[in-house]
């Protein structure tokens, strides 16, 4: 997995250090003290506002860096150390008309030194010789100075807003304002999610195999529904080829343990057609699922943890700036894809199966499918999840470690019209677990759904294969989220995984590798579909048998119990070599079973 399994609770301490909850403050620890060091008070408060969030920066007193430059991993340990010491904080206060009085005000948010640092860009485990960045918070302007302080906040309604700041050191509070901690210039403030802001652009001669791309680095302030608490800050990578396609598809990239969003995620993919590339780095460390609302509070607790649900952060703020993006380039957000390696390759289909209408196909490395039954990281996704006896709850009710495994979601949720994903497990990965993967390929069989499977004996190097091509990086087929395809089941050509012990069914084989699908020829209306199907050159065999269920109909849409006729017609006849009769399930589904498919194509037609 690339890293120590250790760095999931350092990342964990870091948040605690920088976020206080509101909720934590009294009254009485406001109210108006005697001032300590006078002399000593934040200052130089400016309020910028877009889109919902407003950033405050203000200047820190004695800030323990003053230099432009420090190793990212000191700045950690310095952070650690002065969390241990919880000597100096600072608290943000609002109001809605200018604030000369902090009595009767409670803070909205108390934040530790060095805010205006970068801790996180590297990933969970920086090397010593990488330099901590800066943030920058407005487009086109330079990092921060040093001993800067920087807090979001996402107000709740929208109106005019006025600010104010203190330092409160050795548990004391300055509460002397003056316009440079609590200008009376208020702000017009509205509600929304904040935007990314611009860190800077790089052109590096080559990034993950890609030669002449331009890579646009941004950091959003991340509050609910994003992140659990409000003003956390996230970086993300939108990685440009040098030949975009007009309108370019975008690749969703999940990195893997100790990965960031420069790499740890497999390969670029469709780079070649012009593919967009979106990244983030994952805090905390949910397998790129989800996390606990009450996370960010302390220790895992059962007693507060039953008080509060799990949700979905990571998958929502990262289909939020997948949205973003389509306001900023020229992009097919109907060819979305999403890819990952290891932890990435948990979190990708867990993302295309929950939200199929915004993911047209997947690329699953390694992942974990079933979270519960992993022996080497369960554990970890305790950590976010609460301990598995807990039982605790997702957003809806659900018991959580249903949610988050494929197979029961895919079981339960026969509605969702899921894309195309091409996933790989290793047998003899003690690690990630192989009864889970195996688990997770039979649902994928019994409720239909189209997908592509390959496993061996490469452990956690085992790599997916992509239709047609039958390589781990090319896809050629054009998938999109409103086109109809097939899914293939019982294929004669398939080998057998087994049911979940590494010794039963093959050592090593695919599932459905072999068959492809013309997308430039769908015929998809309310009284008939057509599609072509195939067999790739580079099969085993000229013909094979397999049931084939069309999936994500748009047009035609069939009532449990309707019949419908079929016909196999080969390419350039008329007459069909195989006809047949079929019912839709309670589901509206149709099953053309037995179908003869051949290396020269057949093209199957449904009628009503």
């Amino acid at each position: 997995m690339n890293g120590d399994r250790g760095t999931t609770r350092f990342g964990l301490f870091l948040l605690r250090l920088l976020f206080v909850l509101p909720a934590t403050f009294s009254a009485a620890a406001v109210a108006d003290s005697p001032a300590v060091a006078a002399q000593k008070q934040a200052g130089d408060l400016k309020a910028r506002h877009r889109d919902g969030q407003t950033l405050l920066t203000f200047r820190e007193v004695d800030p323990p860096v003053a230099g432009d430059s420090i190793a990212a991993g000191a700045l950690r340990q310095l952070r650690r150390d002065l969390d241990q010491e919880k000597k100096v904080r600072y608290r943000i206060y609002r109001s809605p008309q200018p604030i000369t009085s902090l009595a009767g005000l409670r803070p909205i948010a108390e934040v530790p030194p060095l805010t205006c640092w970068n801790t996180d860009y590297y990933g969970a485990d920086p090397r010593p010789e990488q330099p901590a960045l800066r943030y920058t918070v407005e487009d086109g302007r330079p990092p921060v100075a040093p001993g800067t302080g920087i807090v979001a906040h996402n107000p709740e309604q929208a109106g005019e807003g006025c600010y104010a700041v203190t330092v409160v050191i050795d548990g004391q509070e300055n509460t002397s304002l003056g316009p440079s901690n609590a200008p009376a210039e208020a702000v017009r403030e509205t509600v929304g999610r904040g935007v990314p802001v611009l860190q800077r652009i790089e052109k590096p001669e080559r990034f993950s195999y890609v030669d002449d791309p331009t890579l646009h680095y941004y950091v959003r302030w991340e509050s609910s529904p994003n992140c659990a608490v409000q003003g956390r800050p996230y970086d993300y990578l939108v990685a440009v080829p040098p030949k975009p396609a007009r309108p370019a598809p975008v690749g969703i990239h999940l990195h893997c343990w100790g990965g960031s969003l420069n790499g740890g995620y497999g390969w670029w993919y469709q780079a070649e057609q012009g593919h967009l590339l979106v990244a983030s780095n994952q805090i905390p460390y949910d397998w790129w699922t989800g996390y606990h609302e009450r996370y960010f509070e302390g220790p895992l607790d059962e007693k507060t943890w039953r008080q509060g649900v799990v949700r979905p952060y990571s998958q929502t703020r990262m289909l939020s700036f997948l949205d973003w993006v389509a306001t900023r380039w020229d992009v097919d957000l109907s060819r979305t894809h999403v890819a990952g390696n290891s932890m990435g390759g948990s979190g990708s289909p867990m993302l295309a199966i929950r939200f199929p209408e915004r993911i047209a196909w997947g690329v699953s490395w390694v992942g974990v499918h079933n979270p519960s039954q992993s022996p080497g990281f369960r554990g970890s996704y305790e950590g976010v999840y609460g301990k598995r006896s807990w039982d605790l709850r997702f957003e809806d009710g659900t018991p959580v470690w249903n949610h988050f495994n494929d197979a029961w979601y895919l079981r339960e949720h026969p509605e969702k019209e899921i894309g195309l994903i091409c996933f790989s497990n290793g047998k003899n990965d003690s690690g990630i677990g192989w009864p889970q993967a195996a688990e997770f390929a039979r649902a994928l069989q019994e409720t239909r759904r189209p997908h592509v499977f390959v496993w061996g004996q490469s452990g956690h190097g085992q790599r997916a294969r992509l239709p047609v091509s039958l390589s781990d990086r090319l896809m050629p087929m054009d998938l999109r989220t409103d086109q109809s395809l097939p899914a293939f089941t019982g294929c004669s050509l398939d080998d057998e995984p087994g049911n979940g012990d590494p010794g039963d069914g093959d050592s090593e084989g695919q599932r459905n590798l072999y068959l492809a699908w013309r997308t430039d020829d769908i015929v998809d209306r309310a009284d008939r579909w057509e599609m072509t199907v195939r067999l790739i050159e580079q099969a085993p065999a000229e013909a094979c048998m397999v049931h084939v269920t069309p999936r994500r109909l748009q047009r035609l849409k069939l009532r449990p119990d309707q019949q419908v006729q079929w016909a196999s017609v080969p390419p350039g006849e008329s007459r069909a070599t195989q006809t047949g009769q079929a019912t839709a399930d309670r589901h509206g589904l149709i099953t053309l079973e037995d179908v003869q498919v051949t290396k020269s194509g057949n093209r199957l037609v449904l009628t009503p």
